[in-house]
């Protein structure tokens, strides 16, 4: 059975890719754009990692290359940003140079999702409909694989030879080549084909998004078998050395499969398990949507500590799962008692059981015992509906936006988790829409889209208190980069920068951004500072403060030296810095900050914006409500209340759902922390009674 052996933390993004090298060390690769590298310390143990190589884009697939005259073996990787790099394992990124690639090869046309190596040649699968051979030592497209009529999302050689190939994809077919010409071809699946593997003796096996594994002779293309059980997406397969099959998906789960049934269900506390890889030792390693690497063994010398093992279960525990990944009617569940039935249990069983509070906890047979592996979430897919795909990622919903007559509508995807003002945010600038849309945009999403509108994750059994601080974090560096070209050159010869920001941002060198950021926001002209402000907002959490930055904020507050669109982006500074790690909330505890915040300048400009502000200024008490809740603070939680008191008599505030709703939710957690006698006045001036949110929060505030 296998159980878990190392737990790969070091990726600030999914985990999409793994591969290892012949020395028995780890390759993983992350939508973080960095490929890396862990190798066992003297006490066998994978605990630290090295970047082999920064990407401009997504890493989505990784392959190992060894030359057959030397024995040289070099990592292969490739994604979004549409090129296939050679990386030598032996040499790291250092911060400050990347990493030369060995080679890399260009040609596609969209992103890369698979690759595969024989010999001298590279194989390689992408969005832009094609599948390519590459000869490694000239750099050379052997062949071009044109046929499949969407995305080709796996392609794999077979027989050993570069001529014969296998393609699946986005049309639900899978296809056999010779050279480049397509000689069969069959509708496999009833939706994306999203990966193959070719088996010893010439069968291959596919898996789905229609939730099935099938198995098909490799000569006549007719099905063997159809392997059932994953509840949602599969996503990757491979095969142990002892010929067993591993598969995961969206359903957050690995299986193993023996003579083609389940012998096992591995549940992770994650989303979704993009990627599996067989090692030649007959462990597993795992790459997942919470950013972690993981190697499962059947070695009992190889299992984690008794720590790391209790601390996996844990985080199953804790975790919140998708009605529509568990597939359940909540009205027919059995109570808790359902497991002490006697009745014979199937190792890997997972059973729903409805608490007597009403909430749904899943259970899993494993170890001759039942282990809870997670809490039920209301999803927009439980109606049924799957997710969406769209551009490269599942979602909830994909809207059409109608924006001109005449012309297409434009797609708008939302996930129920989703901020809608993040949402439409992102929307305009990425279709160069005008901001007057948002609130059209924002309230088009609360209409159609069902879910939590608080950008923070699900609370299973109640909204207050609130948490988790929400952030504005995200950003479109691109927009940036232009804003900064066109803004710099029309400085004062002694006020423009030289640093190239470009440069910055694709070596992550935070603290350098950070100090061009407070250049500009220190020697630019008034109307041209919010772009250092701007900037600053989207790196807080990533460096370490340095003396300018109250002095800068203090500006960016000031009506003397700051604007109203200045002060909102200033406002958001400050909301992401309770986030940040270390020193975040010490700064956001010192009153003196407090104080500067909230003046009759920032009073005034609130009756005068009545979109973005209100949300700002909501969004910010809302997390100092959780940071005293947390400490405690009574003393700040009279002041958070006073202002709070004063922003439900301005209209702007009141008559803005959202600004209402955040305010609620901070009103909520703050008399958790301490009952306010007027907290029934205060709610009564936010609350908004043809909103189920509000009617869940005010439900909750005793």
């Amino acid at each position: 059975m296998f159980k878990l052996s190392a737990t790969l933390r070091g990726h600030d993004d999914d985990v999409r890719s793994v591969t290892a090298l012949q020395d028995g060390s780890i390759v993983t690769g992350s939508r973080d754009s960095t490929v890396r590298i862990w190798r066992k310390d003297a006490s066998e143990k994978f605990d630290t990692s090295v970047i082999n190589f920064k990407s401009d884009g997504f890493v989505n697939t990784l392959a190992t290359f060894t030359d057959e005259n030397t024995g040289g073996e070099l990592i292969v990787c490739a994604g979004n940003d549409k090129l296939i790099n050679l990386t030598n394992p032996q040499l790291y990124f250092d911060g400050n140079i990347n990493t030369a690639n060995e080679y890399c090869l260009i040609g596609h046309e969209a992103n890369i999702c698979s690759l595969d190596v024989n010999g001298k040649f590279i194989l390689s699968a992408s969005w832009d409909c094609t599948a390519r051979v590459w000869n490694k030592d000239t750099g050379e497209v052997v062949y071009i694989l044109k046929g499949h009529e969407n995305s080709v999302w796996s392609a794999k050689f077979i027989n050993g030879s570069k001529d014969e190939i296998l393609t699946c994809g986005a049309d639900r077919t899978v296809r056999k080549w010779k050279g480049s010409k397509q000689v069969k071809c069959i509708i496999a699946h009833d939706d994306v084909v999203r990966d193959l593997i070719v088996l010893p003796n010439g069968d291959f096996i596919t898996c789905s998004n229609d939730t099935s594994i099938k198995v098909w002779d490799g000569v006549t293309f007719e099905t063997k078998a159809i392997l059932v059980g994953h509840q949602n997406f599969i996503y990757s397969l491979s095969l142990l050395p002892n010929g067993d099959l591993v598969s995961c998906g969206e359903d957050r789960s690995i299986r193993i499969w023996r003579d083609n049934q389940c012998i096992q269900i591995i549940i992770l506390p994650c989303v979704s398990v993009w990627k599996v890889f067989a090692l030649s030792n007959g462990d597993i390693v795992s790459g997942s949507s919470d950013s972690i690497a993981r190697i499962f063994t059947r070695e009992s010398s190889r299992y984690a500590s008794e720590i790391e093992q209790t601390e996996f279960m844990k985080s199953l525990e804790e975790s919140s799962v998708s009605e529509a990944v568990a597939d359940v009617n909540k009205e027919k569940l059995p109570g808790i008692e359902a497991l002490q039935s006697k009745e014979a249990k199937v190792e890997g069983e997972t059973r729903a059981i409805k608490t007597a509070v009403g909430t749904v906890e899943l259970y899993q047979w494993t170890d001759s015992k039942w282990n809870k592996i997670g809490q039920l979430v209301e999803s927009s897919s439980s109606s049924g509906k799957q997710k969406q795909f769209y551009n490269g990622s599942f979602y909830d919903y994909v809207f059409n936006i109608d924006v001109e007559d005449g012309k297409p509508p434009l797609k708008l995807p939302v996930n129920v988790i989703d901020n809608p003002y993040e949402v439409a945010d992102k929307f305009l600038a990425d279709n160069d829409l005008p901001s007057s849309y948002l609130q059209q945009i924002v309230d088009f999403i609360l209409q159609n889209a069902d879910g939590v509108k608080l950008d923070s994750p699900v609370n299973v059994n109640s909204v207050l208190p609130q948490r988790e601080y929400l952030t504005f974090e995200s950003t479109d560096i691109a927009k940036i980069l232009n804003a900064f070209k066109k803004l710099n050159s029309k400085q004062n010869a002694e006020n423009q920068i030289s640093d190239n920001l470009e440069t910055l941002y694709n070596c992550e060198d935070f603290n350098a951004i950070q100090d061009v950021s407070m250049r500009i926001i220190e020697n630019w002209e008034i109307e041209d500072k919010l772009l250092g402000f701007d900037i600053l907002r989207a790196i807080i959490t990533k460096v370490k403060p340095n003396e300018l930055l109250f002095p800068i904020l203090r500006s960016g507050l000031d009506e003397k030296t700051s604007n109203i669109k200045i002060e909102m982006m200033t406002i958001r500074i400050l909301i992401n810095t309770f986030a940040a790690k270390t020193w975040g909330e010490q700064m956001m505890l010192d009153e003196d900050v407090f104080e500067i915040i909230f003046t009759p300048y920032l009073m005034n400009n609130l009756a005068i914006d009545s979109k973005f502000l209100p949300i700002t200024v909501s969004t910010l008490l809302l997390n100092y409500s959780v940071l005293i809740n947390k400490f405690q603070l009574i003393g700040m939680h009279d002041k958070v209340i006073k202002i709070i008191r004063e922003l439900i008599k301005i209209p702007t505030i009141v008559n803005n759902v959202e600004a209402s709703y955040r305010l609620l939710v901070a009103v909520g957690t703050l008399n958790y922390t301490k009952n306010m006698p007027d907290v029934e006045i205060i709610v009564s001036k936010l609350y908004k009674n043809d909103d189920a949110r509000f009617k869940t929060v005010k439900g909750e505030i005793k």
